[in-house]
C-alpha cells in the first residue's frame, strides 16, 4: 500500500494530508471534531488495498493550519473543495464521520461535480444535532481524568480507551491555538443540523448513492432513523458501537465500505 504524508497550502492555509493507494477509486476521508486523520487509520489500510484514498486533517485539527476562520461548515466545505480542485482531484468517493459528514454532505450539495458518493457516518449535520455538553467538554479538558471520561462517551466498549489514546486527545487539545480553534468550530456544530437542511434535501434530490452508518449505543449525535431517510440514504446500524463505529467495529464498517465502492451496495466504482 504505497503512502504518502505530504502537506499543501489551499486559500493561504497548511492542510496535511495523508494519500495511500494507486489504483481504484478515489476516495477521500474527512475526520469527525476534534480528530485527525489517524483515525481512519484502521478504515485507510484496507480501502487503499482496492482505492487511492486520501485522508485530511482539517484545519485546526492534526498537523493542519490552526486557523479556522469562521469555524462554520461552509468554511470547511470550500477549503476541502479547494483542496480537491489544487490536487486535480475528483469526482471523489467521500467517506466522512460526523463533522466530516456534515463537511461531505455540503460539499455534495454545493459541489456536486466534485462527489460522486457518500458514506456518512454518524453525520453531524442531521438528526437533532450534536450533544452540546460533549463539545463543551472535549474543548475544556484539562487532566487525564477529564479526557479519559470524555473519550469514554464516544464508544460503547470503555475499554477500548487506552491510557496512550487519552493522553494523546489531552496533548492534543492543549496544544497552542487549538482549544480556540475547536471552540469556534463547536459554536457552529451546535446548529449544524438547522443549517445544513436545505443541503440534506439537495443531497436526496441528486439521487447520488449515500449510505448512513450509525452506531446503535451512540449517545454524542444520537441514530435518527428519519436522517437517513432524509438523505435518501441505506442505513445500516452496527450493533455494540457508540460514536465511532469505524474504530469499535471496523471489520464490520470495512466490509460495508468495501460494498458501497465496488458496487455491492449503491455506489460502484
Amino acid at each position: 500500500m504505497p503512502s504518502q504524508d505530504t502537506t499543501i497550502e489551499v486559500a493561504g492555509r497548511r492542510l496535511s494530508y495523508l494519500a495511500a493507494g494507486d489504483d481504484g477509486p478515489p476516495v477521500l476521508l474527512l475526520h469527525g471534531f476534534g480528530a485527525d486523520r489517524l483515525t481512519w487509520l484502521l478504515t485507510q489500510r484496507d480501502v487503499a488495498a482496492y482505492a487511492s484514498t486520501i485522508a485530511i486533517d482539517l484545519p485546526g485539527h492534526g498537523l493542519s493550519d490552526r486557523e479556522v476562520g469562521a469555524g462554520d461548515i461552509a468554511s470547511f466545505t470550500d477549503l476541502v473543495a479547494g483542496f480537491l480542485e489544487a490536487r486535480g482531484t475528483g469526482p471523489v468517493h467521500v467517506i466522512g464521520h460526523s463533522l466530516g459528514g456534515a463537511i461531505a454532505i455540503d460539499l455534495a450539495h454545493r459541489h456536486p461535480k466534485l462527489v460522486s458518493s457518500l458514506f456518512l457516518l454518524a453525520p453531524g449535520g442531521v438528526g437533532n444535532g450534536v450533544d452540546e455538553t460533549f463539545l463543551t467538554a472535549l474543548t475544556g479538558m484539562e487532566t487525564l481524568d477529564q479526557a479519559s471520561s470524555v473519550l469514554e462517551r464516544l464508544v460503547a466498549r470503555r475499554r477500548l480507551i487506552s491510557p496512550q489514546m487519552t493522553a494523546r486527545a489531552l496533548a492534543q487539545v492543549s496544544e497552542p491555538g487549538v482549544r480556540e480553534a475547536l471552540n469556534k468550530v463547536a459554536g457552529n456544530l451546535r446548529g449544524a443540523h438547522l443549517d445544513l437542511a436545505d443541503a440534506v434535501s439537495g443531497v436526496a434530490g441528486r439521487g447520488i448513492p449515500v449510505t448512513v452508518v450509525w452506531g446503535a449505543g451512540d449517545t454524542v449525535n444520537p441514530l435518527t432513523e428519519d436522517s437517513a431517510k432524509a438523505l435518501g440514504a441505506i442505513l445500516h446500524v452496527v450493533e455494540d458501537a457508540g460514536h465511532l463505529p469505524h474504530i469499535e467495529s471496523h471489520a464490520e464498517v470495512n466490509a460495508l465500505i468495501r460494498a458501497f465502492l465496488t458496487g455491492g451496495d449503491g455506489a460502484g466504482a
